[in-house]
């Protein structure tokens, strides 16, 4: 009997060495195909000590008023918001995403008013700014990178979208096709109306630099200007509406970028009343 107790004994240690020595072995292992595969992607954060609106004053210029603090907004920047995309920026603070049909354009301000609204609101609070375009045969979200104003880091934060299995497969706009706006007499205090032709060369040579090799001489100005004047860093994919809104979600979800809503939830929406206790009245009243 102690004989078989002894090799039962030797039998079970033997095996719990064995398991884990192959643990340690597979630990090992899975660390060094990581380490092949390369680093992880870090979530991406946004810088704290720059240049950022005050939501008060987002919310101020959406509705035509002046902001407080100056360079909020811009007069060649229209973020004067219509009716209807009222609607859809007050949807966009607690879904995390903005729904623009199309390019968000309107003809009366040659702009897309939602678009920079909604932007500017992203770069108030710090996070990225999600773009779902409706189009007629598949839709485009857009994430832009710029609201964090960490350029160094917008490559990692695009990785880090990119390397998730439900928003793989995304293209890489490093840095927006869009030119960037020549600076107004408002934005730099002098006006170059006395040159005529110094002022065409000068219009001439901003509008067709790439906004990539702006960015790159300008990695400074996303601590200090304001977000309408710094060009975008984009992720997009385009996906039929029933996957591309679950794909807006699911970013909005992972990059944090929806407020939680306010209010009285449906459990506190009425008094707190125990039946038939401390009640002037007894019965199923309140009175």
């Amino acid at each position: 009997m102690a004989m078989q107790l002894l090799a039962a004994s030797l039998l079970t240690s033997g095996l719990v060495r064995f398991f884990s020595e192959h643990a340690q072995r597979g630990a090992s292992q899975l660390l060094m195909t990581a380490g092949a595969v390369g680093p992880i992607p870090r979530p991406p954060v946004a810088a704290m000590d720059c240049w950022r609106p005050a939501l008060d004053d987002v919310e101020r210029i959406s509705w035509g008023r002046p902001a407080k603090r100056k360079g909020t907004g811009s007069r060649g920047v229209p973020h004067r918001l219509n009716a209807e995309e009222r609607i859809l920026f007050d949807l966009s603070r607690t879904k995390g995403y903005v729904e623009i049909a199309g390019s968000g354009w309107r003809s009366q301000r040659s702009d897309s008013p939602l678009v920079n609204t909604y932007r500017n609101w992203c770069d108030a609070r710090g996070v990225c700014a999600i773009f779902l375009h409706k189009g007629r045969e598949v839709d485009e979200v857009l994430v832009d990178l710029s609201p964090l104003r960490t350029p160094d880091e917008f490559e990692n934060a695009a990785h880090f979208c990119l390397s998730q299995s439900a928003s793989s497969c995304g293209r890489l706009q490093a840095y927006s096709d869009e030119r960037i706006r020549a600076p107004t007499v408002e934005q730099t205090g002098r006006s170059s109306v006395n040159n005529d032709d110094e002022a065409d060369v000068s219009e001439k040579d901003e509008f067709t630099v790439t906004s990539d090799e702006i960015v790159r001489a300008r990695a400074e100005d996303y601590l200090t200007a304001p977000i309408h004047r710094l060009p975008m860093y984009t992720i997009s994919w385009e996906r039929p509406r029933p996957e591309a809104k679950a794909l807006a979600k699911f970013l909005a979800e992972l990059l944090s970028t929806a407020v939680e809503k306010k209010g009285r939830q449906k459990a506190l929406g009425g008094p707190q009343v125990t039946p038939g206790k401390g009640r002037r009245h007894g019965g199923y009243g309140i009175g």
